[in-house]
């Protein structure tokens, strides 16, 4: 049951197909199977094939920790701000209920205070947009699962390995999303002031000594052939969203060399820039670079924005 709804849902899009999956998703977690209620978690939370609804999400989630899922009981620490990654002397069967009890929702959705770094084109930044146990659940997640990061090939319009670009990335696909990603999009949209849909799907992104992201634009050119045919079937990118994931790094600031703008956030912290003017244009002074660690590895969340749903 579970494993035929996870080969349907990713490329689902006929309801049919979705509510067929849930259908099988909810008889698998009523025989148990601790997936299916970690899967019914993320749907629940993002309101596919049903209505959006976190308390039913959190409360999937709790069911899969009672049921000894490490994964869950880890989002469940993150989410309440604990240690998400130690997983020795388990507490009772009455902590579970306790931990998602001491989740704060209303918190995660609430648009957080923010400094304005640049006007033109506007950069801001977002203190403790994450907290600490947050930023080390997306570090583990990521962590041994990395891949060479490409650069989009404004002729084909397809992803390529690029001299300017030696860092490597996790992308999160529908079945690698977890309940804690789910939240962290969320507030990303409140923090923008953007639907869900026209989120990108995120990346974890790593860097290691001397790896870099070479100056470049997040926005589609529609000059170039491969970048238009991504505006017309998916919208422009029209804001980069990073969240700054650890500390233990050298060097590494993002840098926006037309503004004379460099920044480096604690763990936690947030950096939104707009990648087009007001008009819709694309803004070439958005050219920015990911700086190479001189010391230590860096470890971001990138979550790029259209100005419609890609899917």
């Amino acid at each position: 049951m579970y494993g035929t709804a996870a080969r349907l849902l990713p490329g689902a899009r006929a309801a049919a197909d979705i509510a067929e999956s849930l259908r099988l998703l909810l008889q698998a977690s009523a025989a148990g199977h601790t997936g299916a209620d970690a899967l019914l978690a993320v749907m629940s939370g993002m309101g596919v094939g049903m209505a959006q609804d976190w308390d039913q999400a959190l409360d999937h989630l709790q069911r899969a920790a009672e049921r000894g899922s490490v994964a869950a009981r880890g989002q469940l620490r993150a989410l309440a701000g604990q240690d998400a990654s130690a997983d020795t002397d388990l507490p009772g069967g009455e902590a579970w209920p306790r931990l998602r009890r001491s989740i704060n929702l209303g918190s995660w959705l609430l648009r957080p205070e923010k400094t304005v770094l640049s006007k033109t084109p506007r950069a801001v930044s977002v203190r403790n947009f994450l907290s600490t146990a947050v930023c080390d659940w997306l570090i583990a997640r990521a962590r041994g699962r990395t891949q060479r990061a490409l650069v989009h090939d404004a002729a084909t319009e397809a992803g390529r390995e690029g001299s300017g670009r030696n860092n490597t990335y996790f992308e999160f696909g529908f079945l690698e999303l977890d309940l804690v990603v789910v939240l962290v999009r969320a507030r990303i949209a409140a923090t923008i002031g953007v639907p869900v849909p026209v989120l990108e799907t995120p990346q974890v992104l790593h860097y290691e000594v001397g790896e870099r992201y070479a100056r470049h634009h997040d926005y589609f050119d529609p000059r170039q052939p491969g970048h238009a045919a991504q505006i017309a079937s998916g919208g422009q990118r029209i804001v980069t969203f990073l969240v700054y994931l650890n500390a233990a790094y050298e060097g590494g600031e993002t840098d926006f060399p037309l503004i004379g703008l460099r920044h480096r956030g604690a763990p936690g912290d947030a950096l939104y820039f707009g990648n087009v003017e007001a008009g819709g244009a694309p803004d070439p002074r958005t050219l920015h670079a990911g700086l190479a660690p001189s010391q230590g590895e860096k470890w971001l969340l990138s979550q790029w924005v259209r100005d419609r749903s890609p899917g």
